[in-house]
């Protein structure tokens, strides 16, 4: 009867302990918390499946090989177990580590002075009532500092769910201890009562099932963290840091490094030298910021929040984006479209509106600047004449004499219906004058369709140049253009404006003057 509960709750635990090893090591990870417990699984099962396996009275060599594996096995689970504790709490393996893995070995090379029943699977246990607990309290001291340093991590931490978490394996690793010291040592060598290891068996249950309800309901294991590391946060479609209190970077992903185009950013680097303005205290949503890199200005946005939301000091979680194609595509974009409301259709110039913006962009620094104020002669009776349509072609036509007899820095702007104005930035000795008239010259000589019969076309052109504002060079050369007019039509006009600046309030002065 005995035996056949043995088994039973053999394959109770067995199932159990395969299904959590299974689960660990399908989401296995090089997290040491992950490994050492999987460790401890794995010896844990071994001499459980040993226990249930050998035979008493088998003394072959391979049955005393298992024997021995058996016996190594139940003596190291609570330094496997001490190891695992380590790992979860963050502690390093220090003095006191070692100085348990030591003792314990030295109690198992000790157990080979006292005499060896192999016969029976339960042969380390020491029927001594003096040797006996004190072969239990060492073998049992790795566990015993374990739970030592659950129970002072609990006092110490502030963490609600860790506090949780080590609760649940305070509780399940103090019962499952108390209950094997009951089954294997205490009843055996002071009651002489056999439970055939069916309540070593029930122990192991009862901490299996503790550290699993932690498993599964606080996350007590990094689950899958080497997935979830990698391509959550190592392989994110956006770059990642995690900042502390110290303005510290604490880690940092590879797409952050090449948004801020430096291979060379590990932790322990300042994100403010990175980007000047951050400021930890801010929970950034999609701010947009500008940052100097090696290829020039970079366009980014951060989104900035806490880890743990509760902790004012919690480690910060800033995610940065590239837009600076998005953002050089949007500010072409506008471009073309400021371009295009500036451009008049019909000549494919630069329209009037354009020539106000020109103005308000001009820099305060004024450059020596020529500008032609070019008229159709008689163009209104052209129109009235042969119609608006014949008036569009030659518009058309003098756009292209114009376009044919400037060079490529000059600016062109249609200013009226048939006005236009051209602007030359620095230009070279009688730069304009020349374009004026070679522009002149080509209307003049334009051959039109016969149904306009002996008509010619000319123009009448203001010219200005000097160092002061275009507007004001449209009105000199606006004048100059009338006074070409008046005199015949058909010429350029020069206005001669004066560089010197005249007292506030004043304007500049002007003389016309006749080629």
């Amino acid at each position: 009867m005995g035996r056949n509960v043995q088994y039973i709750t053999f394959s109770i635990v067995y199932g159990i302990m395969i299904f959590i090893w299974t689960f660990v090591y399908l989401n296995k990870s090089k997290d040491k918390v992950n490994e050492s417990f999987l460790g401890f699984l794995t010896v844990v099962i071994l001499w459980m499946v040993l226990s249930i396996s050998i035979a008493g009275d088998d003394i072959s060599t391979l049955g005393l090989v298992l024997k021995t594996i058996y016996f190594y096995s139940m003596l190291n689970m609570a330094v496997a177990f001490l190891l695992f504790i380590y790992r979860f709490i963050g502690r390093k393996l220090d003095g006191l580590f070692y100085m348990s893995v030591t003792i314990n070995t030295l109690t198992i090379l000790a157990r080979y002075l006292f005499p060896i029943d192999y016969a029976d699977p339960t042969f380390w246990r020491l029927t001594d009532p003096v040797v006996a607990p004190v072969m239990s309290a060492l073998f049992s001291l790795p566990a015993v500092f374990a739970l030592m340093l659950i129970v002072r991590h609990y006092k110490m931490t502030r963490d609600g769910k860790l506090r949780t978490q080590l609760r649940f394996v305070l509780s399940g690793t103090g019962l499952a201890c108390l209950i094997s010291i009951v089954s294997e040592y205490i009843l055996p060598a002071y009651f002489g009562l056999e439970s055939n290891l069916s309540l070593m068996y029930f122990a192991i249950l009862i901490f299996i099932v503790y550290i699993f309800r932690s498993i599964i309901k606080f996350k007590f294991l990094n689950i899958q963290s080497d997935y979830v590391y990698r391509r959550l946060f190592l392989n994110s479609g956006e770059g990642i840091l995690i900042i502390n209190r110290h303005l510290t970077i604490v880690s940092i992903n590879n797409l952050a490094k090449e948004i801020l185009e430096n291979k060379a950013i590990e932790p322990g680097d300042k994100i403010t030298q990175l980007i000047k303005t951050y400021d930890f205290d801010t929970n950034y949503k999609q701010q947009e910021i500008t940052i100097v890199v090696e290829s020039g200005e970079k366009y980014l946005t951060m989104t900035q929040h806490p880890i743990d939301p509760d902790d004012r000091d919690s480690t910060k979680l800033l995610v940065v984006n590239d837009i600076t194609s998005a953002k050089l595509k949007l500010k072409q974009e506008k471009e073309l479209l400021m371009k295009r409301s500036s451009i008049d259709p019909q000549t494919g110039f630069f329209n009037k509106q354009y020539m106000l913006d020109y103005d308000k962009a001009e820099s305060p620094e004024l450059g020596n600047t020529a500008l032609l104020f070019i008229d159709i002669d008689n163009f209104k009776s052209i129109n009235d004449l042969y119609g608006h349509l014949a008036g569009d072609s030659i518009l058309k036509s003098v756009a292209e004499c114009i376009r044919c007899s400037i060079g490529s820095e000059a600016q062109v702007i249609r200013f009226g219906g048939d006005e236009f104005v051209v602007i030359f930035a620095n230009p070279g000795k009688d730069e304009a004058y020349l374009a004026a008239e070679a522009i002149r010259t080509k209307v003049n000589a334009l051959n039109l369709p016969e149904h306009y019969g002996d008509l010619t076309l000319s123009l009448s052109i203001g010219l200005a140049e000097g160092r002061v504002p275009v507007r004001e060079l449209i009105t000199q050369a606006d004048e100059a253009m009338y006074s070409a007019k008046s005199q015949g039509k058909n010429r350029t006009m020069k206005s001669l404006v004066r560089d010197v600046a005249v007292e506030k309030g004043g304007r500049q002065q002007s003389q016309l003057l006749e080629p």
